[in-house]
């Protein structure tokens, strides 16, 4: 089978991660002292928690019938359908997009894996296909049938 692609390259969130701040940096001195002071303390707890979020958490995640491929920075690790128990997505408020939470089993330890959807169609293939091999999976905040 051919894996389709679950999880966004981001890259609308990595070039407002990268432009933003010199953005901001550039227009301080068109702003008021105030203003600044509280712009820059904002900057300085979004701006790590998005970097971490989109660069440094982030994993490619793709499926086929039976299974899913999660990779991330350093590895390649393949997930059987079947040991999917829930699918649900979760708030974030850095990121304008939805991310989404699956937990799994996985050597008798319960994991879990957050991604940013390619797009909703794709995860309803997703939440078909696991439901598929796992017929009582989990899934939240969704209505596909």
């Amino acid at each position: 089978m051919f894996k389709t692609q679950l999880s966004s390259s981001l890259i609308p969130e990595k070039v407002i991660i990268a432009v933003v701040p010199v953005l901001t940096f550039f227009s301080f001195s068109l702003m008021p002292v105030v203003i600044g002071i509280l712009v820059l303390l904002l900057m300085l707890m979004l701006v790590p928690y998005s970097i971490y979020t989109i660069y440094m958490a982030h994993l490619n995640i793709a499926f086929d019938g039976s299974l899913a491929y999660i990779t991330d920075r350093k590895t390649e690790r393949i997930i059987a359908l079947k040991n999917i128990k829930q699918v649900k997505p979760v708030s974030n408020f850095a990121v304008l997009r939805r991310r989404w939470q699956v937990s799994y089993l996985e050597n008798g330890l319960e994991e879990d894996l957050y991604f940013f959807p390619a797009d909703n169609a794709t995860v309803q293939q997703f939440i078909k296909a696991v439901r598929g091999q796992n017929p009582i999976v989990h899934y939240d905040g969704t209505n596909f049938n």
